[in-house]
């Protein structure tokens, strides 16, 4: 056996057993993943923002300091922080705005439903009380209403007294959350700032210490990847703000209330690919419904029909063919990522995945012809 194929086989047996070994000691592993993930949590929180606000950042450079820096001759330096100051009042201004119109109409919603609810009530009660007389269950009912009533209390002072710490542990997740997400912020600030010098040692480590052959090929998929996540995450905002302005327009001209507010829940909610029209569907249905029922079934055929022209007509001109994935493997990779990461991980699934699919079918498809068996 020649050198490299016996080297080729040393690296799978050793990946081999290294897999063994892990899927061994899963737990072990999955604990120390775990582990890594809290201690690394506000890097991650940094990387993501810092990887979203690259491509405000970049634009803003681009196409107005970057101007100014060659006619005014400013300092490079002094370009990129205004630009990264531009970036983060633009995405502040916009989430204030979003903020100004929520929170108000969120306010008027739930106010709304506190006012109905007697009359919910008393509606309940009416065909409740028809319902019992009707078929002769005073009797049964009050002795059931009795002990249920028993049954409540016993298990109220139990969960009451259990949910004690889960309330603290809750306010201090909440508040490790806020503070890891702050310091994110911070991290994702240094990142753009420093974006062009640690691509540039990136180049250089590679260059030094990775493998001859494949530096060509790292930097290209390095590259793809960049440019598909962006692509993605661009088209993706593009297209919720596109179905947001939409829903708007319907839910004014149809009188649904609240519109705004159902349009940004709408909006927001279709970021997230397949489930998120169902996911926004549902609270913004239970707040029009409180007032208007049939407002409510209007509502929910005008969305059947919205979803229907962006998965037809929006997110095709939108994307193009960005990613090139079959419709099977974006449920799999949305349901794969929202188990592992959450929401996030549904978001971002799809086009990690397509990066792996793309990667995976230029393989086989090497492989193929290298065997000759693909003409």
């Amino acid at each position: 056996m020649d050198r490299p194929k016996l080297k080729h086989h040393i690296i799978l047996v050793s990946y081999a057993i290294v897999l063994f070994l892990a899927l061994w000691n899963l737990p072990s592993v999955l604990d120390a993943l775990k582990v890594f993930y809290i201690v690394f949590l506000p890097a991650i929180y940094g990387f993501v923002i810092a990887f979203l606000l690259n491509i405000p950042y970049k634009w803003i450079r681009l196409h107005i300091f970057r101007r100014v820096e060659e006619k005014k001759g400013i300092y490079v330096k002094v370009s990129i922080i205004l630009s990264i100051i531009t970036a983060y009042l633009l995405i502040g201004v916009i989430f204030g705005v979003l903020v100004r119109f929520f929170i108000p109409q969120l306010i008027e919603s739930l106010t709304q439903l506190m006012q109905n609810i007697p009359y919910y009530v008393e509606v309940a009660e009416f065909y409740s009380s028809r319902f019992i007389e009707n078929f002769h269950l005073t009797q049964f009912v009050d002795q059931q209403t009795v002990n249920l009533w028993d049954t409540f209390n016993t298990k109220a002072t139990a969960i009451l007294a259990d949910a004690i710490p889960y309330i603290g542990n809750y306010v201090m997740g909440i508040t490790s959350g806020l503070f890891n997400f702050l310091i994110g912020i911070v991290i994702s600030i240094y990142l753009l700032f420093a974006k062009d010098t640690l691509i540039r040692q990136m180049n250089l480590l590679l260059l030094a210490f990775g493998p001859e052959k494949h530096i060509d090929r790292i930097i290209e998929l390095s590259a793809r990847t960049n440019l598909l996540f962006n692509r993605f995450i661009a088209g993706d905002l593009i297209d919720a703000l596109i179905v947001g302005i939409v829903c708007f327009i319907g839910t004014s001209i149809m009188g649904t209330p609240y519109s705004f507010l159902v349009s940004v829940i709408v909006g927001i909610t279709n970021i997230i690919p397949i489930f998120g029209p169902f996911i926004g569907a549902i609270p913004s249905l239970f707040l029009i419904v409180i007032v208007d029922p049939f407002q409510a079934l209007m509502f929910l055929i005008f969305i059947f029909a919205l979803q229907q022209i962006d998965g037809n007509i929006i997110k095709p001109h939108v994307f193009g063919n960005t990613l090139g994935l079959p419709s099977l493997w974006v449920l799999v990779s949305i349901v794969i990522g929202g188990g592992l990461f959450g929401i996030i991980g549904m978001i971002l699934g799809v086009p990690a995945f397509a990066l792996i699919y793309s990667v995976v079918k230029e393989v086989v498809h090497q492989r193929l012809q290298d065997d000759e068996q693909l003409p």
